[in-house]
């Protein structure tokens, strides 16, 4: 199976992680993550162990740009309510 290159749509993003408030969306959209590289991140960020401070490293690259944004969105409160 050959792997996306590219970078994913706001769909893609959308179907890999759940909705997302739209600005959340475009600041993963701008940093041109491929389908791979958003899923990538999104395992990162909903796993509930702690393997990447117990092996001491945590995503890099694109990845962890991605990472960062969706763990930021995770720790706000809920505005949407």
């Amino acid at each position: 199976m050959k792997q996306i290159t590219r970078p994913a749509t706001a769909a893609e993003i959308t179907d890999i992680v759940g909705p997302l408030d739209d600005a959340v969306l475009m600041r993963i959209v701008e940093t041109k993550a491929t389908p791979a590289e958003v899923l990538k991140a999104f395992n990162w960020a909903a796993a509930d162990d702690h393997i990447g401070t117990e092996l001491e490293h945590r995503p890099l690259g694109v990845v962890a740009q991605v990472y960062d944004i969706l763990k930021s969105e995770e720790s706000e409160p809920d505005e949407r309510r």
